[in-house]
């Protein structure tokens, strides 16, 4: 079964946690650095905040550097309170120790995240030339090469998630970037209306809908989307995941 974008900060503990146990596996005893990364994801339990549990993972790397996971978990942290530059010098370790596609498609969503989307693209296509068949690499890959105004690429990555991940909302806002670029801006709309239809939470679709009907010379309907993302952003109640399209 695949999993939904939004919850790759899932994957992406998990994948952290399970190198931890691991690790600890082959350990007679839990060792000073792995206590205090534990202690780090304990507070998604004990209702720690993200500074404090960056700190705990600053302990942990600073006694034992050359385990990839934990510059992964800061990276994740660092990324959950908009430091992105912070998590890229993470990520750039973590893929220096132990060079994997899930951290060069998280590296490359936090590219595109500081608007660095050209240089993004080698690791997308980094991912998915060594995991074909996981189709989060794609949405990434689709959204960052409509960014750089390569949308009939984009549209090809977009109709890879059509025939892999139908049901999930988030296809369809790629595909409906992918459709503005290419001036097929009617075919966009049903596209970002598919897209809320099954992901009524999200906002970025509202907004891509926005511009593409903005270039139909639909003002009214641009208007309304716009104040619509607008008004869900002001009331401080929407995740951000519902709010931008690179989040992991």
């Amino acid at each position: 079964m695949v999993m939904s974008f939004a919850k790759l900060i899932v994957v992406g503990v998990a994948a952290a946690v399970l190198a931890a146990l691991v690790f600890g596996s082959i350990s007679c005893a839990q060792d000073p650095a792995e206590a205090e990364y534990f202690t780090a994801l304990r507070g998604e339990e004990t209702g720690m905040g993200r500074e404090q549990q960056l700190a705990h993972v600053e302990r942990a790397i600073a006694l034992e550097p050359r385990r990839e996971w934990y510059w992964e978990t800061h990276a994740i942290y660092s990324i959950d309170v908009r430091d992105y530059a912070t998590a890229a010098t993470d990520l750039d370790e973590a893929v220096r120790l132990a060079d994997r596609p899930y951290l060069r498609f998280l590296r490359g969503l936090v590219s595109c995240q500081r608007g660095h989307y050209e240089a993004s693209l080698a690791d997308f296509d980094r991912a998915i030339a060594e995991q074909p068949k996981n189709t989060q690499f794609y949405r990434g890959r689709s959204l960052a090469l409509a960014r750089v105004g390569r949308f009939a690429d984009a549209l090809t990555d977009a109709r890879t998630l059509l025939q892999t991940v139908p049901q999930q909302g988030e296809t369809y806002y790629a595909l409906g970037e992918a459709l503005t670029g290419l001036g097929r801006y009617r075919e966009a709309v049903q596209a970002y209306d598919e897209s809320l239809r099954r992901r009524p939470e999200l906002i970025y679709p509202l907004r891509g809908r926005a511009e593409a009907y903005r270039r139909m010379g639909d003002e009214g309907h641009s208007g309304a989307d716009l104040e619509e993302a607008s008004r869900r952003e002001r009331n401080g109640s929407a995740y951000a995941v519902s709010v931008d399209p690179f989040r992991y």
